[in-house]
């Protein structure tokens, strides 16, 4: 970081396109030229600068608008360490390959392990002139080319065969600028596009011809002196930069690497030492992009300046600032880091991605992006528990609620772009981290009220303070900071303020309360109150949750938000079912590496699951579906969120996607493998039997329910229930006592419906019949899963 902000120092920011220096102007790192007429771009290398390691980073700075393509403004693409070599008439691009070193070996052996895995050249520059120590090269095979990878992600996507049609392609002189340490360079490419697709047809001017502005910086890389890569800690909660280290020994792992982080260093060394709060030489410095309009630009400042304060924990003020971007400043300009303002078709990911040196692991540059979609989600949270005010409102605006949110997620965007992975358990422990995905707390208060009072943080929280402080105190030699991180690691877990990452909190792990979008100290608790917030929500649902005048097909995805409430609550609940809790635990810190969860915890938990998708907690009112119509002409399906078939709501199929959820999640293969390891190990454990039984008591063994309306429901939970069991008796990849409990349980399904008189309810004795044939099709090994009845899980965009 300090080297990047010295670029704000220096005396000149006057481009090189076709403008020579001034000769009291520091040198530019390397000059660039745009030869309009020959639609050229030209470097001028300085000898000085040949076989000298630099960055090459590359921006989008142009989007296609649509999530599904991948393509954003602001979105970063890859960064890629290179030298310009010589070779005769040409300059090349060498990239040597930094995931394989041996830091701690001889000279040999460095070569030995650089020489195991191949390095890259990116491109090839034909010298065109050498005068005054400058090289003269035609670069514009490299830049007027595809080198961020547009035409891949139009493949990917099925939008047609791309390609960069060079002679309606170009570079803008007035963003192609070179400066002391660092070189800008915008092209502007328009790609011929075979075979478009239905995105492309929709959302470009021209399907056969969309154009795409790739910012390309060549940067020169941080010196080596005054940042000391700090090595990573499972514990610590922070993306990496790792390698092969082949000058290990052999109790080693041949694996290594470095947390990310940015440059801080105390202008007082001394002061900072005796623990006075003091000011770093270089802060580290945000931009807000200048199409943020307001509210939400005093939002993004506020939520990005709660770094600030925890910055202080670390020993530094006024160490983090966001600000305005200057005027005149070019956005993609790689001194500054961008708070981008990103708007697409529908909704998708706000994302906190970095620069790094990939030989220590030290950030040099972000461009954070921030979605503007997110706050429609938002208020259709809102506006969908509106009619359940009461006379005195919600008590918070719908803009206080969604700013609440969009300052909570600028902090957790900017979290990454300091360095910190999610962690999926604050949510758990007091709302630690701004890192975990929060959904809002609301709670039913007095007389059946929703109380939005404490929907989201206000602050970050105590497991961003430890991580703060384990990347960014500032030691002055290493056996002071392998001292003082192991003081920081010994707090964390003296605290109990853990960190739980993405890859242990999906649908099929195994801590409850590592569960993305929940708020509450136990899944229990999370469920009993989302219930009930959702009971209250449902009971007093009308058309108040839209505006007067707006069409009434849009109470479609307010009414959705209401229906599903408690999703992801139940998700984390589920995992208490073969669920085992467990710590990131290094040998000697004391922590207890796994604990099954116990048995009652597990059997309480499976009954609250399935309470859940009972009939008539399935149901919808009957004055909500005839509240809501299709959509009209000239209305916008993609609003429409709820299924139908045809003109009216489908309550079944909505019904039916939450119990396949639910059922699902359940007897999701990992799991159900882990309830029968655990009773291996341990006979008061469920088992599968356990399970297996309990579920289709609350299913297929329950009375018939006794209105048509939950009848209907009822049957759509039986039939989740068959299909998931046919899943899984059929599934190779299974235990094997997992398959053969459940095709135990089939049998013994198939026995049970064949000794039952028929019903005079004729869809129940058709749903049976069909059951009975499709077991009698697995037994004998003809089953096809495509050829079930399925309901599809409904998505909702992320809070």
């Amino acid at each position: 970081m300090r080297t990047i902000l010295r670029f704000l120092r220096a005396a000149v920011l006057m481009p090189l396109a076709g403008v020579t220096l001034a000769a009291q102007s520091p040198a530019p790192l390397v000059g660039v030229r745009v030869d309009a007429d020959r639609n050229k771009l030209l470097l001028e290398i300085p000898q000085a600068q040949l076989n000298k390691d630099l960055l090459h980073q590359s921006v989008l700075a142009t989007g296609a608008g649509v999530n599904a393509l991948g393509l954003d403004r602001g979105q970063v693409g890859g960064e890629v360490v290179f030298r310009f070599e010589r070779r005769g008439r040409r300059v090349l691009m060498v990239a040597d390959n930094w995931t394989s070193r041996a830091p701690a070996a001889d000279a040999a052996g460095q070569r030995a392990a650089a020489e195991a895995f191949p390095r890259a050249v990116l491109a090839s520059f034909p010298i065109e002139s050498e005068a005054d120590g400058l090289l003269t090269v035609d670069a514009t095979g490299f830049f007027l080319t595809d080198t961020y990878g547009v035409g891949e992600s139009l493949r990917r996507a099925q939008q047609g065969s791309a390609r960069v049609d060079a002679a309606r392609s170009w570079f803008e002189s007035d963003r192609t600028k070179a400066f002391p340490r660092n070189v800008e360079i915008h092209a502007v490419l328009t790609f011929s596009v075979d075979n478009a697709g239905p995105a492309l047809r929709r959302w470009a001017a021209d399907p056969s011809a969309p154009v795409f502005e790739i910012h390309h910086s060549i940067v020169a890389l941080p010196e080596a002196d005054g940042f000391r890569p700090r090595q990573a800690d499972p514990r610590s909660g922070y993306f990496g930069t790792g390698f092969l280290d082949f000058s290990q020994g052999l109790d080693g792992t041949y694996r290594a690497g470095f947390i990310n982080r940015w440059r801080l260093i105390p202008k007082d060394p001394a002061a900072y030492a005796r623990g006075v709060p003091t000011e770093p030489t270089n802060p580290i410095i945000y931009y807000l992009d200048p199409g943020i309009p307001e509210p939400y630009k005093s939002a993004f400042r506020e939520g990005g300046n709660w770094w600030n304060t925890v910055f202080e924990a670390a020993g530094f003020k006024n160490a983090f600032q966001v600000r305005d971007l200057p005027a005149g400043a070019d956005p993609m300009d790689a001194r500054y880091n961008l708070i981008y303002w990103v708007h697409r078709n529908g909704p998708g990911p706000s994302v906190g991605p970095s620069f790094s040196d990939p030989r220590t692991g030290e950030i040099v540059r972000t461009v954070v992006r921030m979605d503007s979609y997110r706050s429609l989600v938002d208020y259709n949270i809102w506006a969908g528990l509106v009619p359940a005010a009461g006379a005195r409102g919600l008590g918070v605006s719908a803009e206080a609620f969604a700013m609440a949110r969009r300052r909570q997620h600028t902090a957790h965007e900017i979290g990454h772009t300091l360095g910190l992975s999610h962690n999926f358990i604050a949510a758990s422990q007091g709302r630690s981290s701004v890192m975990d995905y929060p959904f809002p707390l609301v709670s039913v208060g007095a007389n059946n009220t929703i109380d939005l009072s404490q929907a989201y943080a206000p602050m970050a929280g105590a497991w961003d303070s430890l991580a703060i402080r384990y990347g960014y105190t500032w030691y002055p030699n290493a056996q002071a900071e392998r001292a003082g991180l192991d003081r920081i690691t010994q707090e964390m877990l003296r605290r109990d303020v853990r960190f739980i990452a993405d890859q242990h909190a999906g649908a099929d792990g195994s801590i409850p309360n590592a569960t993305r979008w929940v708020e509450g100290a136990s899944m229990t608790d999370a469920v009993n109150r989302t219930m009930a917030v959702r009971r209250v929500a449902m009971q007093a649902f009308d058309e108040r949750a839209i505006q007067p005048g707006e069409p009434m097909y849009l109470l479609s995805m307010r009414f959705l938000h209401v229906y599903l409430h408690h999703r992801y609550s139940l998700e984390g609940l589920i995992k208490t079912v073969g669920g085992m809790d467990f710590r990131y635990a290094l040998r000697g810190d004391g922590q207890v590496p796994t604990t099954v969860i116990p048995a009652a915890e597990q059997r309480a938990a499976l009954t609250m699951v399935l309470d859940a998708v009972q009939p008539a907690q399935l149901e919808v009112p009957e004055r909500v579906l005839a509240l809501i119509p299709p959509v009209p002409p000239g209305g916008d399906a993609t609003y429409d969120w709820l299924p139908r078939a045809g003109s009216t709501v489908d309550q079944v199929e909505l019904g039916g996607g939450l119990a396949t959820e639910v059922i699902e999640g359940l007897m999701d293969r990992e799991r159900m493998n882990r309830v029968a390891l655990f009773f291996a190990r341990d006979r008061q454990q469920m088992n599968i039997h356990e399970l297996m039984e309990t579920i289709l008591n609350r299913s297929w063994y329950a009375p018939d329910a006794t209105t048509p309306s939950q009848q209907a429901l009822q049957r759509a939970l039986r039939r989740v229930v068959l299909n998931t069991m046919l899943d899984r008796a059929g599934d190779a990849r299974a235990d094997a006592d997992v398959r053969q409990v459940v095709a135990y349980h089939l049998d013994a399904l198939r026995q049970r419906l064949q000794g039952q008189s028929p019903t005079p309810a004729i869809a129940n004795q058709a749903l049976r019949e069909a059951a009975l044939r499709e077991i009698a099709v697995f037994f004998d090994g003809r089953d096809d899963p495509s050829k079930r009845t399925r309901y599809p899980v409904i998505a909702l965009p992320w809070p």
